[in-house]
C-alpha cells in the first residue's frame, strides 16, 4: 500500500495467532489433533482454527471455507467463543482479498458476540481490525477512533503484541497526514513494545516506518540507518514482501544523497524480489525509483523501459485503486445507513420503556387505592425505600467524585503528551541547528573522496561531532578535519560542541592558524575564555583529533587531545599517541605537540572518539575496548569504505545486542 513517497508496512491485528505456512506433514498433524474425539472441544477447535489461517496469504479462498465450516461446527455445538473466532476468520479471508465491505461485516459480527462474551482480548483484536479496514481505505479518523479503543484494552490487559501493533497503526496514520512529531513517539512506542516480546516482524516493520519517515523529512542518513535494520531482520525471517519494499526504499534514499551505484545496486535486487514473488505493488515502486536513478546518471534507454514497465503495473493496480475506492463508498453508506437505523430503534424503544412506565406507575396507584387497610406495611416499604434511595445517592456521589477524578487524570495525560511532543519538537529543532555546524556531505565528497563518517549520536542531539576546514597556505591546500568529543551528551553535550566547534573555526578563519598544535592551543584558550564568563564554575571540554592533510604531497599534520590517530598501512597498524590533555581549563597546561607523518597510497587512516570502544555488550556485557577495534579495523581496512561503514555497524549491533548505547560513536575514516 503505498501510502507516501516510500512504503508503510501496516500491521492489521487480524494477525495475532497467524501461524505461518507450514509443511504437509504439520498441517496432517493438527487435522489428527481435530479428528481425535478423545481431545476436549477448545484443543480440536484451536488446531481446525490453525488449519484456516495456514492458508491466509496463500490460499484466502481455502480459509474462508474451513472458517465457514468451523462457524458451523461452532454453531451446532452453542460455542460463541469459537463462533466469534471463526467469523473473524472469515473476514481476514475477505480483507486479504480485499473485499473491505464483507471484512468489516463479518468483523463486527465477531466485535458484537465478543462484547457479550466480555472477551476483552477478543474486543481490542476486533476493534483493531475494523480500524485496519478504515486504513485500507484511507479513512484516517474513523481509524483512529476504533485503534484507541482497541490500544486501551491492550494496555489494560497487559497485551503487547496487541499494543505494538496499534501503536504502529496509529504511527502510520499521523505519517500519512504529515504529523512527523505525533508519528514519531507512537512509532517508538511500538518498536519498543515489540522488541519486549522479540516480534522480529513488527520490529522490521516498525523500523522500515521509521526509516521512510526519516526520508520524508529529508533526513536520509537517518533514514538508511532505520531501513537498513529492517532490511537485515526482513531478510533473516524470510519476508520476501517486506525485503523487497524495504531495498526500494534503501533504493531511494541512496539516490536521493546522489549515490547512484548503491543505490541501483538496492533497487535492481527489490525488483527481481517483487517479479519472483508476484508482488506487483514492490514492482511498481522499484520500477519509479529505477526511471528516476536511470534518468539522473543519464542513461534514457534503461530509464524508458523501466517508466513503461511502471505506467502498466500503475494502470493495472489503478483499476484496483478504483474498485477499493467504490468499496469505500459503499462502506460508508452501510455505516450511515446503520448508525439511522440504530437511531431510529432506540427512539422505538424508549417509546416503549415510556409506556412501560406509565403502566407501572398506573397499576400502582390502582393498588394503593384497593388496599388502603395496609398503609402501615407500606410505611415500612417507604422508610425501606429512603434508606435505599440515600444509599443511591451516596453511590452516585461517589460515582461523580470517580467520573471528576477520571477527568482530571485524562486532562494531566494529555498535558503530558503535549509536553512530551513539544519537548522533542525543541530537541528536533536543536538537532537541526546542531546539524548546521557540521560540514555538508558535498563538501566531504569533494575534497575526502575514498572517505566515510560512522556518526550515531546517542540521543537526538550529540556531544560528538565533526568538522572540516579548507585552507590555503603558500598556495598549497590543505584539507583540515576533525572528529571531536565534548563533556556529555544530548542536549548539555550539544550546547558544549557549539561552543568547541566555533572555536575551531575561529582558530583557523580569524587567527589564520593552519597548524593543528597550535590550533588546539588557540581552541583551548577560546573555550576557557568562554567559560569563564560564567559566574560558576565550569569544567566542560572536549576530546579532538585533527588532521591537515596535502593531498599532493600525501604529508600529514596531526595533533590530538587525548583521542589518537591510527594508520594502517600493509596490514600493520600504526598508532600515533595524543598529548594526554582535554583542550578546555587545566591547572597546568601543556602546548600541544604537531606530529608529521608521510602517507602512502593504499594507507588508510582513522580518526575517531571512545563512544565504539566503551559500548557496553557481548555475552558478559563488557566494554569492546580499544585492542577489539584496532582488530575490527585491520580486519576491514582493506574494503572498500561502504563496506567498512556496513561492518562497523553490524559489529556494533551484534556486539550491542539488546542493551543501549551508552554514549554518541564518531569514526572517520580516510582511504588514500
Amino acid at each position: 500500500m503505498i501510502l507516501t513517497k516510500s512504503t508503510l508496512r501496516l500491521l492489521a491485528c487480524f494477525l495475532f495467532g497467524f501461524v505461518l505456512p507450514l509443511g504437509a506433514q504439520n498441517v496432517d498433524s493438527l487435522w489428527s489433533v481435530y479428528h481425535n474425539t478423545k481431545n476436549p472441544d477448545s484443543i480440536r477447535f484451536e488446531a481446525f482454527n490453525d488449519i484456516a489461517w495456514t492458508f491466509l496469504y496463500t490460499n484466502p479462498d481455502s480459509t474462508y471455507l474451513l472458517g465457514q465450516e468451523e462457524l458451523q461446527r461452532a454453531r451446532s455445538k452453542h460455542l460463541k467463543k469459537w463462533e466469534s473466532k471463526a467469523l473473524n476468520t472469515i473476514g481476514a479471508s475477505f480483507q486479504i482479498k480485499g473485499d473491505f465491505l464483507k471484512a468489516i461485516d463479518f468483523y463486527q459480527q465477531s466485535l458484537r458476540i465478543r462484547e457479550q462474551l466480555g472477551d476483552k482480548e477478543g474486543v481490542s483484536a476486533s476493534l483493531a481490525n475494523i480500524g485496519s479496514i478504515y486504513i485500507n481505505i484511507a479513512e484516517y479518523e474513523k481509524a483512529l477512533k476504533y485503534l484507541f479503543k482497541s490500544l486501551a484494552i491492550f494496555t489494560l490487559t497487559g497485551n503487547k503484541q496487541g499494543e505494538a501493533s496499534a501503536l504502529n497503526n496509529i504511527g502510520i496514520i499521523y505519517n500519512t497526514r504529515r504529523e512527523f512529531n505525533k508519528a514519531l513517539v507512537y512509532h517508538l512506542r511500538s518498536l519498543k513494545a515489540y522488541e519486549e516480546v522479540d516480534d522480529k516482524q513488527g520490529i522490521a516493520a516498525v523500523n522500515a516506518n521509521l526509516g521512510n519517515m526519516c526520508a520524508d523529512m529529508g533526513d536520509y542518513e537517518k533514514a538508511l540507518q532505520y531501513q537498513l535494520k529492517s532490511l537485515k531482520m526482513s531478510q533473516e525471517i524470510g519476508d520476501h514482501q517486506g525485503t523487497s519494499t524495504t531495498m526500494s526504499n534503501i533504493g531511494r534514499s541512496y539516490m536521493k544523497q546522489k549515490k547512484y551505484a548503491l543505490a541501483l545496486e538496492y533497487l535492481e535486487k527489490a525488483k527481481q524480489l517483487a517479479i519472483e514473488t508476484e508482488d506487483e505493488n514492490s514492482e511498481k515502486e522499484a520500477m519509479l525509483v529505477l526511471y528516476e536513478t536511470y534518468k539522473a546518471v543519464n542513461e534514457p534507454g534503461k530509464a524508458l523501459k523501466c517508466y513503461e514497465r511502471y505506467i502498466v503495473i500503475r494502470d493495472t493496480l489503478f483499476k484496483q485503486d478504483n474498485q477499493r475506492e467504490i468499496t469505500r463508498k459503499e462502506l460508508q453508506y452501510d455505516y450511515d445507513k446503520r448508525t439511522a437505523a440504530d437511531s431510529v430503534k432506540h427512539a422505538e424503544d424508549q417509546k416503549v420503556k415510556d409506556a412501560l412506565i406509565f403502566a407501572k406507575n398506573a397499576q400502582i396507584d390502582q393498588d394503593k387505592t384497593q388496599k388502603r387497610a395496609l398503609y402501615g406495611g407500606l410505611l415500612l416499604l417507604m422508610i425501606s425505600g429512603a434508606i435505599m434511595y440515600n444509599r443511591f445517592r451516596i453511590i452516585r456521589k461517589q460515582k461523580h467524585i470517580i467520573e471528576i477524578k477520571s477527568r482530571e487524570t485524562e486532562e494531566q495525560k494529555l498535558i503530558i503528551e503535549e509536553k512530551q511532543t513539544e519537548i522533542l519538537s525543541s530537541i528536533s529543532y536543536a538537532k537541526r541547528l546542531q546539524e548546521a555546524i557540521l560540514p555538508p556531505h558535498s563538501l566531504i565528497d569533494k575534497y575526502l573522496t575514498n572517505s566515510f563518517i560512522f556518526y550515531k549520536p546517542k540521543d537526538i542531539v550529540a556531544g560528538d561531532f565533526y568538522w572540516m576546514e579548507i585552507v590555503q597556505q603558500q598556495g598549497e591546500e590543505l584539507i583540515l578535519f576533525a572528529a571531536a568529543d565534548c563533556t556529555g551528551h544530548g542536549v548539555p553535550g550539544a550546547m558544549v560542541s557549539m561552543v568547541c566547534s566555533n572555536a575551531l573555526n575561529r582558530s583557523v578563519k580569524e587567527f589564520g592558524i593552519s597548524e593543528p598544535g597550535k590550533i588546539l592551543d588557540k581552541v583551548r584558550e577560546l573555550v576557557t575564555e568562554t567559560f569563564e564568563r560564567s559566574e560558576n564554575e565550569v569544567k566542560d571540554g572536549m576530546d579532538i583529533s585533527l588532521c591537515s592533510l596535502n593531498k599532493k604531497t600525501l604529508q600529514l599534520r596531526w595533533s590530538g587531545a587525548n583521542n589518537p590517530l591510527w594508520v594502517v598501512r600493509d596490514k600493520a597498524l600504526i598508532d600515533v599517541k595524543p598529548t594526554k590533555q582535554s583542550i578546555g581549563k587545566v591547572d597546568l597546561p601543556l602546548s600541544y605537540s604537531t606530529e608529521t607523518i608521510q602517507l602512502q597510497r593504499g594507507d588508510t587512516l582513522y580518526i575517531f572518539t571512545d563512544g565504539y570502544a566503551d559500548q557496553f555488550g557481548g555475552d558478559k556485557g563488557k566494554k569492546f575496548k580499544y585492542s577489539k577495534l584496532q582488530e575490527l579495523l585491520l580486519s576491514i581496512a582493506e574494503t572498500p569504505v561502504q563496506e567498512q561503514w556496513s561492518s562497523l555497524e553490524n559489529a556494533l549491533n551484534e556486539w550491542k545486542g539488546k542493551l543501549e548505547q551508552v554514549d554518541d560513536i564518531l569514526i572517520i575514516g580516510l582511504k588514500l
